[in-house]
């Protein structure tokens, strides 16, 4: 998650009132798909997590999706206990993501059972 991500393709968005714009905010968006999914064992902490990164994301201006709860998967460490050892996911879709957006990924931190993994894909004119 340290890795910089290169823009694709750069655009810029202008925010401002359309009646009165001297100050026009331009931001830097890229032209991508980030996944990003949330692994844990504990479905409480993680739907904790996964809310505190939603607010954090959403506050950068990127669309997004999620966090979608995906099936549980059994753990292979040990078969003792069907319901202790499941591990339980929740995935983002960020859409568009700012700057600020990547910044915020590339200093994610988690609790330390929760395990993070991110995977971008291009949009090829998504949303065209």
């Amino acid at each position: 998650m340290k890795k910089r991500i290169p823009p694709s393709q750069l655009s810029t968005v202008v925010k401002g009132n359309k009646k009165s714009s001297p100050k026009t905010e331009q931001k830097t968006v890229w032209d991508s798909k980030i996944l990003l999914s949330l692994e844990g064992k504990d479905p409480n902490l993680l739907d904790k997590e996964a809310l505190k990164i939603y607010r954090r994301i959403s506050s950068t201006h990127a669309k997004i999706s999620g966090p979608i709860p995906l099936p549980a998967r059994q753990s292979t460490e040990d078969l003792k206990d069907i319901y202790e050892d499941r591990i339980h996911i929740r995935l983002f879709q960020i859409l568009y993501p700012t700057e600020s957006t990547i910044s915020l990924l590339e200093k994610l931190s988690l609790s330390e059972s929760i395990q993070a993994s991110l995977s971008i894909e291009d949009t090829d004119g998504y949303g065209q």
